[in-house]
Formats: C-alpha cells, sequence, structure tokens
C-alpha cells in the first residue's frame, strides 16, 4: 500500500486492457483511440516484449496507471534494451496526489532490475517539466517541425548518430499494424512511411528506411500537397530542403525529446548526434 493505495504492476489480460480502455478514455476524451483492440496492439503484441509500468487501486476502481513500451536503440554503437514511456493517465477523483510519480519511480526501478537500460520519451509543454524535474529525465531537446514539399534526405549510416533506434523485421511490420491507422508504404529507393494528418492536404512522413534491409508492402500514400516532418536529424535543414521550421506559434503543441539512463552507465544525449523519427514514438 502506498498512499493508500494499492500499487500493482500492470498487466494485459482482458480485464485490465478494458480498464485501462475506460480510464484512458475518460482522461483524455478520446475514447475513439483507445480502444480494447488498440491497447492490446500497443501493449501486448509488440515484439521486442509486452508492456511494463504500474497501475495504483483505489479498492477496485483503477486510479492511476503508467506504462512503458519495450524497444531497442544503438547509443553510442551499442545495442541498448530500453523503454518508451507511453501512457500515464491519472483518474479526475484522485488527482494532485502524486500519483504518477509513485508509478513512474516504481516502473524505472522495475525496469533497471531486469535489464533495461534506458527510458525514452516525447513530452509536451505541460508535461516536460514534471519529467525533469521529478523524475530525472534529461531535456535532449526539442523536436524540429517543418513543412515543404519534395522527399526528404535520409541517412543510410547511422553511425554518425550516437542515437537511432533499431527495428528489426517483426517490430517494422508490428508498427504498421497498427488498428487506427492504414499507413502509406512507398517503396522506391527506400520505403517511406506516411500518414494523413488532421490537416487536409497536409500528409506526415513518419520514417524512411533502407529497402534493402526489411520487407513490406505497398499501401496507397495519403494525398498531400505539403509534407510535415516532426524527429531530430542533423541532415535535414531548411537550408538545404525545400521545407521550413514550423514557428512554436503555430505548432498545436511543441514537443520535447527526453531520456533518462536506468543504470547511469549511459552518457547525455546530444540532440545534434540523435536520429529521431516520428515512427519512434506513437505521434500517428
Amino acid at each position: 500500500m502506498s498512499l493508500g493505495y494499492n500499487i500493482q504492476q500492470t498487466g494485459v489480460d482482458a480485464k485490465s486492457i478494458e480498464e485501462y480502455s475506460t480510464l484512458l478514455s475518460r482522461v483524455f476524451a478520446k475514447p475513439n483511440l483507445f480502444t480494447t483492440a488498440y491497447l492490446n496492439w500497443q501493449y501486448a503484441d509488440n515484439p521486442d516484449g509486452k508492456i511494463v509500468g504500474f497501475n495504483a487501486f483505489s479498492g477496485d476502481s483503477l486510479a492511476a496507471h503508467y506504462v512503458t513500451q519495450p524497444m531497442q536503440a544503438v547509443i553510442d554503437g551499442q545495442k541498448r534494451k530500453g523503454l518508451l514511456s507511453l501512457n500515464t493517465a491519472t483518474h479526475p477523483d484522485h488527482q494532485g496526489k502524486g500519483l504518477f510519480v509513485k508509478l513512474a519511480d516504481q516502473t524505472y526501478q522495475y525496469a533497471a532490475d531486469n535489464g533495461y537500460d534506458f527510458v525514452i520519451g516525447v513530452a509536451n509543454q505541460n508535461s516536460v517539466h514534471g519529467f525533469t524535474k521529478k523524475l530525472g529525465f534529461q531535456l535532449v531537446g526539442q523536436l524540429h517541425a517543418m513543412l515543404g514539399i519534395g522527399k526528404l534526405p535520409h541517412s543510410n549510416d547511422l553511425s554518425g548518430f550516437s542515437y537511432a533506434r533499431y527495428w528489426t523485421q517483426e517490430a517494422l511490420s508490428w508498427r504498421l499494424r497498427n488498428p487506427n491507422n492504414n499507413y502509406g508504404v512507398s517503396l522506391g529507393h527506400d520505403i517511406v512511411i506516411s500518414s494523413a494528418t488532421a490537416y487536409p492536404a497536409i500528409s506526415a512522413t513518419l520514417g524512411v528506411f533502407n529497402r534493402s534491409d526489411y520487407s513490406v508492402s505497398h499501401q496507397k500514400e495519403p494525398f498531400s500537397l505539403l509534407n510535415l516532418w516532426i524527429g531530430a536529424n542533423k541532415d535535414i535543414t531548411s537550408e538545404t530542403n525545400l521545407y521550413f521550421n514550423i514557428p512554436n506559434r503555430l505548432r498545436p503543441a511543441p514537443l520535447y525529446l527526453i531520456f533518462r539512463s536506468l543504470n547511469n552507465n549511459i552518457s547525455p544525449l546530444d540532440f545534434n548526434d540523435v536520429y529521431f523519427q516520428a515512427l519512434d514514438f506513437d505521434a500517428y
């Protein structure tokens, strides 16, 4: 027991998934997003592993929920086992009681004890200070958001970056099975994965991959006149491409890349040496 709550590790059984769906839908007012099918895909089907996280119960009622999603990355040339900070929600009746910090601390301790090296995430303006001030995360930098036309350069050799997510064939195939989205997949020299956005005639480039490294099927691309790119990549600049940086005042919410080493064996990340694509987090 903690603070009068029963803290339990997250499960992915049908009853638990239904409870998560109910809580997340209420807190974020998005019942069409947090369906049981979507959460099963996110929480249970990931080939890198089932979610790692903790819940807080008040009696039999789910009061708060925090989960991270297993993933892999190459950091300073070494493949590492890590976690993507994913979903957090506290029921309105139980907010302001420190439950998120309690659940996150317990999640990171469990992860460190079970072979995970780091946690990475994307935070908005409202949440970034909680992660950095209360949970010891490094604020790596603000993700670039650019709008333009034409193809974006792809860094075929990622050895020039100190951080890049490592996608296996199984993980990429799973990522493309998101039940809430029909991605566009273009098979040219590279594999280009795209998605429609909430804005007419604007699509988003979510990820670019070497075609020789993966086997995926072509899927119809969304219609667009302009292309949105969100991420970190020193090879993409407004000086060398037909893209311009979107000012913060025109963005729905500036996004920040955050990072925490779990065993103090990874140096802080340099944003200029990070390769990070929208497909690396759950932007779409």
